[in-house]
């Protein structure tokens, strides 16, 4: 009711005398009025269907009508409207009634002064009603727009009452788990959670939720497909417009890009960081190992040059004797150097195939020999004769040579090396290489293969040691398919062990124990006439005094070019060293123009850059051999046997 506007109230009363008394009761009480009198029920229904009144007042008993009949009408008509039984006699228990069925209170007609205040309670209950319905109105508006507003976006939306538990999921959440809500309610969104993630955001929920505070989770939710996607959640308490608490409200986000995105940058900051702990090892190793050697090297050469007459052929031996353990350490660290780099680069090629193992670990020993004779260290060797493996032969020539050189280094002299191999369940073979030298204590072992870990030490006599080797080796064996690992105790040797995949082939029947002896006096070669094709004038000189005592005459080409033309024109020469980098026409092409007119010489090719895969380009341009700079007499003297 707006104030100062009249009351429009309907009276449904028979007797014209009553109704002026309650007019005349309710304007002495101070109220404005706009009343009207109905006293048949049909006038009665015409006027609360055509007319908002403020309050309805009904005499009890009417000619065919009384008030329940009146009041069911109101109720079906104007249930807002209060409705005031104005009476003569009545009953406590029809009154009682009366107000059950929905009066808001009853007046007897002897006490009229009661009217005006019933009437006020009841117009403040009404208003009071209004409110409320208005408020429930406003409520149920809001809660369809909150869920128009959450099923409109992408955002998956739950709400919880005040017992933790969920009591509504918007249409993204139901689409995104592919359940329906009667299904989501029953079996609680926890089910759905990552078991590795649900404990965690369960603890970060409780414990927000009685603290009533915001809070914040990341966890894997199962998407409809099957496939646990991560979920950013947020969740705040909600309250009434009086301040009750009223449970939670939570809001998710998929954000499984974002992971996958902070997975790669992880993954990128780790392989950054291995990357700085490589290069860390690198700049190490030429700051100290590549170094001292150096300074040694230099420092004799200095001497010779300047003081060379003043040294007896003993003191010169030593010095010579020293420079070669020298020169051989910078040569297998380069070689170290130079594989590893090729793997960080991803140029090594990868070739597996079968082949014999006791075969090729006698090729790889045969690289180390000047190590294992200055030290006068014995190798043995139990492996069958008919053991195969299938894995790529270069790669394991690296890895032998490593693990045999590594046992060398910290071995003293006349002690020895013993190599075995075995097979094992999984169709695989198991090597190991063990050595009887100082072995290592359990600190060592934990840092071996892992390049960020400092394992140098030096050998029995001074040789430097990086852990590049074994870091290889690591390497080597994880692309083959294997395991490597190593057993120890300080002063009682090392065995390193690795694995590698076999097979059910079987060639020979050879399983004698085999010792590897000290190389033999090779057969004396006839004298040969050689074309040094060399364009490095200490390159030229090495190999004319490493061959000097095979051969008869020399010539030599500074180019590609002119080695084709001195072989047209010297149809009679026996060998060929070919260099494969050589200007205006490198050694591989040389060696194709040659073998146009002739197919008889025998050509070796040769380099300081030695890449995996090489002999085979090499055999393809037509080289009958390939050999790597700095060149190895035994290997020489073998090549010349197998071919003169």
């Amino acid at each position: 009711m707006i104030p100062g506007q009249p009351l429009t109230i309907l009276s449904l009363e028979d007797s014209v005398p009553d109704f002026e008394l309650i007019r005349e009761q309710l304007l002495s009480a101070g109220y404005t009025l706009n009343i009207t009198r109905v006293e048949k029920e049909t006038d009665f229904v015409t006027a609360i269907s055509t007319t908002k009144f403020d309050t309805l007042l009904a005499d009890f008993k009417l000619p065919g009508f009384d008030a329940f009949s009146a009041l069911k009408l109101s109720n079906e008509i104007c249930p807002e409207v209060p409705f005031i039984c104005v009476s003569g006699m009545i009953g406590e228990e029809t009154a009682a009634e009366i107000i059950k069925q929905g009066a808001v209170d009853y007046v007897l007609k002897d006490k009229l002064g009661r009217l005006p205040s019933a009437l006020e309670r009841a117009l403040n209950e009404a208003k009071e009603k209004e409110s409320r319905r208005q408020a429930e109105d406003a409520l149920r508006e809001s809660e369809q727009n909150f869920r128009t507003l959450a099923d409109s976006g992408q955002t998956l939306i739950w709400a919880a009452g005040t017992d933790k538990r969920c009591n509504y999921f918007n249409r993204v959440w139901l689409e995104f788990t592919g359940h329906t809500l009667e299904q989501e309610l029953g079996n609680s969104c926890i089910n759905d959670i990552h078991p590795d993630d649900a404990q965690q955001r369960i603890d970060i929920y409780h414990k927000a939720f009685d603290l009533r505070d915001k809070f914040s989770a990341e966890y894997r939710l199962l998407h409809h497909s099957g496939e646990y996607l991560w979920i950013q959640e947020n969740g705040s308490p909600r309250y009434s417009s009086t301040g009750e608490f009223l449970g939670y409200i939570g809001q998710c986000q998929d954000i499984t890009r974002r992971k996958q995105s902070e997975l790669e940058l992880q993954k990128k900051n780790e392989e950054l960081q291995k990357l700085n702990a490589e290069k860390d090892k690198f700049f190490s190793i030429i700051a100290h190992d590549l170094r001292s050697p150096f300074s040694a090297f230099l420092g004799y050469t200095q001497m010779m040059e300047e003081e060379l007459e003043t040294f007896t052929v003993e003191e010169l031996q030593n010095i010579a004797s020293t420079m070669r353990k020298s020169a051989n350490m910078l040569f297998n660290l380069l070689e170290n150097l130079l594989e590893w780099s090729r793997m960080q680069r991803g140029l090594n090629s990868f070739k597996p195939e079968l082949f014999l193992l006791r075969e090729q670990i006698e090729a790889g020993i045969e690289l180390v020999r000047d190590a294992t004779e200055k030290k006068k260290i014995g190798i043995y060797m139990d492996i069958p004769g008919d053991l195969l493996v299938f894995a790529d032969p270069q790669m394991f020539e690296s890895l032998i040579r490593n693990l045999v050189f590594n046992a060398i280094k910290f071995t003293p002299q006349g002690g020895e090396i013993k190599i075995d191999a075995k097979t094992i369940p999984g169709n695989s073979v198991q090597v190991s290489v063990k050595d009887t030298g100082i072995g290592m204590n359990n600190d060592i072992l934990d840092k071996l293969f892992r390049m960020n870990e400092d394992t140098n030490r030096k050998g029995t006599e001074g040789e430097p040691s990086t852990g590049l080797g074994l870091i290889i080796c690591k390497d080597f064996i994880d692309k083959l398919g294997g395991e490597i690992w190593a057993e120890s105790e300080e002063g009682e040797g090392s065995t390193f062990y690795f694995t590698l995949p076999g097979s059910n082939e079987q060639e020979g029947k050879n399983d004698i124990r085999n010792t590897i002896a000290p190389h033999k006096t090779y057969t004396k070669i006839k004298p040969l006439k050689i074309l040094i094709a060399e364009d490095d004038d200490t390159s030229e000189m090495l190999i004319s005094i490493t061959l000097k005592k095979f051969s008869k005459v020399f010539l030599k080409a500074a180019t590609g070019s002119e080695a084709v033309e001195i072989c047209r024109t010297n149809p009679d020469i026996d060998l060929v060293m070919m260099d494969i980098q050589m200007p205006e026409m490198d050694g591989y092409e040389a060696t194709r123009h040659i073998r146009q007119f002739n197919s008889n010489v025998v050509i070796i090719a040769q380099t300081a850059f030695g890449k995996l895969n090489e002999s085979e380009t090499a055999k393809e341009a037509g080289c009958n051999e390939y050999i790597t700079k700095p060149l190895n007499l035994d290997m020489l003297r073998k090549l010349m046997l197998k071919h003169f």
